[in-house]
């Protein structure tokens, strides 16, 4: 089956924006009844970059369906700037548009306009997302509890940690369904760690329904990737019995 870089499909099992079942043929928006337009909508940052990405595609009849060339006077709008497809063999048809990340955070809106003009509007905000009060020491004896900041953290919102550049790798995963506000690295995962530092990577996943979709539905997906980070690994922590 094709691989496509897809949007607007991702859930929490899932650590990509590809997949495998999805098409990437491509129709015309024009020969297909305008209810059954999928939306899909993608913001990607990464930590340090100085551009944020917007994409967007339709798609008919589902997540997984044909790319959509949408056929004039429908269009897809980012804010107020109308977008410009373009296509290749592997996402098939898609909007794309970069913009500066200076200024980029807070409310915007994508506003779909299907071929009878009738205007369909999803507003979103694009929060900050960090890692906070990190721990310099990293002690194989305790489980590593790595707290963060997010704001609209929602039941479908989840956190990606991976470690890096490591002998014994591992994946976690932190939804919205525990409501603390920390990441805990357990300590058999600390323990199989053959170095004497631990790098991870940490990336938000947030999973936004439309607010004005299509019966066919659809979804904004926010990726935030944030640059790793490294804690010091210590066998133990020492505790100092006071004398009494």
């Amino acid at each position: 089956m094709k691989k496509i870089v897809l949007i607007g499909c991702r859930v929490a099992a899932i650590a990509l924006v590809f997949n495998a079942c999805a098409s990437n043929e491509i129709g015309n928006s024009k020969d297909v009844t305008p209810e059954t337009i999928y939306q899909q909508y993608n913001i990607t940052y990464r930590e340090g970059d100085e551009q944020v990405k917007v994409l967007a595609q339709c798609r008919f009849a589902g997540e997984n369906g044909t790319t959509l060339v949408l056929s004039a006077p429908s269009n897809i709008a980012f804010d107020d700037k109308v977008l410009t497809v373009d296509s290749n063999a592997v996402s098939g048809a898609y909007y794309e548009e970069l913009y500066p990340v200076a200024g980029f955070f807070g409310k915007h809106q994508f506003t779909y306009t299907d071929i009878n003009l009738k205007k369909m509007k999803q507003p979103f905000t694009f929060t900050q997302f960090k890692l906070i009060n990190l721990p310099a020491i990293a002690y194989k004896n305790q489980p590593l509890q790595i707290a963060f900041e997010t704001a609209d953290w929602g039941p479908g919102d989840y956190i990606e940690i991976n470690a890096e550049n490591s002998d014994s790798t591992f994946s976690l995963t932190h939804n919205a369904l525990d409501e603390s506000h920390f990441i805990e690295i357990p300590v058999k995962e600390l323990q199989r760690q053959n170095g004497n530092t631990l790098s991870v990577s940490s990336t938000l996943f947030k999973k936004i329904p439309l607010q004005n979709p299509t019966k066919e539905g659809g979804f904004i997906i926010l990726e935030y990737y944030l640059k790793p980070v490294t804690f010091m690994l210590e066998d133990a922590k020492l505790v100092t019995m006071q004398t009494p």
